[in-house]
């Protein structure tokens, strides 16, 4: 994936991405909407991937709509010690030749927010849910790609869902780590940053933030380029360089100087980090390159989109707040409502919210979240936003009851999707 405009960022492969073969699961459909109350495990197979298990799981009063080829929307009950709680789900057979892909709350800005309904319309999307956490002012916290494009990056260690340009889905804890090489007074010998294994925390010309506030990245180096539309604070404790649309270095603010503004543009891009070290060896005049790498290796992803913690991975719960820089404060362990992505056993996309903060709807902890995801057939699934967030939209229509009073959250990012091509 790249940065797109003078900022190039080469991902390049650290070993050839293995080629898997897709399973295809076609489903034939004889009507165009299939309603079924109650069913059992044989009949529910039939039609969809969900293994639901009613007297094991607590699930009741169990719905299922088959939209179209590929696209099933579940509702049902899920009973916990405190209450009921409602949930929606859409499965997707991608194979059938569906999109899907993140979108921001405004077209080229990330500081904005909007309701998911909006969204969807303005996109000419089919549905969507609420997908990445964010700021006050709409900035989301962590992974967004959008067409090959990194506008912001991992942070924290925390999960992330990828697209690739077959439509298939992965998740992991990814990161991306920008390598930096400096070219002095334009001669042929370029000299890189050296990355000691024994002092993690002296990552001289390794960048490893894209477009994220630098309270998230206090030991690195942070990357701001136009998508960034806002000042980077520098001097005052922090050094900076800015950098051309040419490679060449044309400012340098050291920490200790009075603070002072630079401003990133669609030609140029600064790096930040806490202390002059980080900077050694780079000077006003001298040329740099920078290429980007990712672990895993996602250089042939299209999409990505950001939220945590992971919830499941190959059928089994993995849910570990610490890991991913969640704390108590989070409030990821109250029952709230929520929202999640996952694959099924047979490779399908899900989408997943359950209601919360009603008297109809008592909300899930994260714990409750993944062992309902895993009982159903989930095999691979990450928490996204939730709370007041958490909204799904299909066909025009909110589909959940969002917790807000005031009718669903405004939001700085969603994931969204299309219909094939053919219609129905």
């Amino acid at each position: 994936m790249k940065l797109k405009d003078s900022e190039q960022l080469h991902l390049k492969t650290e070993k050839e991405q293995s080629q898997q073969k897709q399973k295809s699961y076609s489903l034939n459909f004889s009507i165009r909407s299939i309603s079924l109350r109650n069913i059992s495990l044989l009949i529910s197979t039939l039609i969809s991937a969900l293994a639901y298990t009613p007297s094991s799981a607590n699930i009741t009063d169990v719905e299922q709509d088959a939209i179209m080829p590929g696209l099933i929307h579940h509702h049902f009950i899920k009973h916990t010690s405190r209450g009921a709680v409602i949930i929606n789900a859409l499965e997707i057979d991608m194979q059938k030749g569906f999109t899907v892909r993140p979108a921001l709350a405004q077209e080229n800005t990330i500081w904005a927010k909007a309701t998911l309904p909006s969204i969807v319309a303005r996109e000419g999307a089919y549905a969507g849910i609420n997908a990445n956490y964010f700021n006050s002012r709409g900035l989301p916290i962590g992974s967004l790609a959008i067409d090959s494009e990194w506008i912001t990056g991992p942070v924290l260690n925390r999960a992330s869902l990828s697209i690739d340009k077959n439509g298939k889905a992965y998740f992991a804890r990814p990161s991306v780590t920008g390598h930096l090489q400096v070219f002095k007074g334009y001669s042929n010998n370029p000299f890189s940053a050296s990355f000691p294994s024994n002092k993690p925390s002296q990552l001289a010309l390794r960048l490893n933030s894209i477009n994220q506030p630098d309270s998230l990245n206090q030991h690195g180096i942070s990357f701001y380029n136009h998508w960034w539309q806002d000042s980077v604070t520098c001097g005052d404790g922090r050094t900076c360089v800015l950098v051309d649309g040419k490679g060449i270095v044309r400012l340098k603010v050291n920490s200790q100087e009075d603070k002072t503004s630079l401003y990133p543009t669609k030609t140029d891009y600064v790096l930040s980090a806490l202390t002059n070290s980080s900077f050694t060896g780079i000077n006003v005049g001298d040329k740099v390159t920078l290429t980007w790498y990712s672990k895993p290796d996602w250089s042939y992803t299209s999409h990505v989109i950001g939220g945590g913690p992971l919830l499941l991975s190959k059928g089994e719960i993995v849910l570990d707040e610490s890991a991913e820089g969640f704390t108590a404060a989070s409030g990821l362990g109250s029952s709230a409502p929520r929202t999640a992505v996952g694959i099924t056993a047979v490779g399908r996309l899900i989408w997943v919210t359950a209601d919360g903060r009603s008297k109809n709807s008592v909300g899930l902890s994260l714990n409750e979240l993944a062992h309902l995801l895993k009982d159903i057939g989930v095999v691979e699934a990450m928490n996204l936003d939730g709370g007041g967030s958490t909204t799904m939209v299909l066909d025009g229509k909110i589909i959940n009851s969002p917790s807000d009073s005031g009718g669903p959250r405004r939001v700085s990012n969603a994931l969204l999707l299309y219909k094939p091509t053919s219609s129905y």
